[in-house]
């Protein structure tokens, strides 16, 4: 009876302690910033400045531009893809039109996405502060090093306000000659929610003493909204 008592005690011990364990939850290594599911789009508003000295012009253009995540499909390397299709509108009274077909792929390691036929490192994870690679180890582009410089930050970004936003500076470089600057960022289950990209040169006016920007763009893409 004694035995019996004891084992049924030691049997009520071992039930207590592993009820009591803490359920093991997985770390977030950040796959939802790509915000790769179907049926989901973002609609962007585009601003952009094109600077051509030869012609003395500066051409100015507002438009709009949604990405919608269509489909799932495998890939050459035995991969699950999604297929991105794209859309351009000038106004809201104009209809859409379709302007690519574009790819992206989440791998334990990063989050590709194919622009042009060209294929971008676009994140890596798990998303740390200050971490870097080279967003061109997949291309035949020179390297270039992206680094996340701001991550899990609260913003505001064209009147949508999301609690999640990681920041990829991608390139900055800029002398008096010229301006080169490439950022984006993300939002956890939205995907890319800004993105700035600025490549000019500049010359000098003697006559007014300032170095004025000559040829090259300035193009920047922010989130007007996103759904399923």
């Amino acid at each position: 009876m004694r035995n019996s008592l004891y084992i049924f005690f030691l049997i009520s011990i071992f039930i207590f302690s592993c009820s009591k364990k803490e359920e093991v939850i997985p770390p977030d290594l950040g796959y939802d910033y790509a915000g790769l599911e179907v049926g989901r789009y973002i609609i962007y508003d585009v601003d952009s400045f094109y600077y051509d000295d030869f012609t003395d012009t500066i051409d100015t253009s507002y438009f709009k531009i949604k990405e919608v995540v269509d489909s799932k499909f495998t890939d050459l390397e035995g991969d699950e893809a999604f297929k991105i299709i794209r859309y351009r509108k000038e106004n809201d009274t104009t209809a859409w039109e379709l302007i690519d077909v574009w790819n992206s792929k989440i791998t334990t390691t990063n989050f590709q996405k194919v622009e042009e036929n060209v294929r971008f490192v676009k994140l890596i994870f798990p998303v740390k502060k200050n971490k870097t690679w080279n967003g061109n180890s997949m291309n035949n582009l020179a390297s270039m090093e992206y680094k996340y410089t701001v991550i899990d930050n609260a913003e505001v970004i064209g009147g949508n306000t999301l609690n999640s936003v990681l920041t990829v500076l991608q390139y900055e470089f800029s002398p008096l000659i010229e301006e080169n600057f490439f950022q984006e960022k993300y939002a956890k289950g939205v995907g890319m929610v800004y993105k700035k990209s600025v490549e000019i040169k500049n010359v000098y006016d003697s006559s007014s003493f300032v170095w004025e920007r000559s040829l090259g763009y300035d193009v920047t893409m922010t989130l007007s909204s996103y759904g399923n």
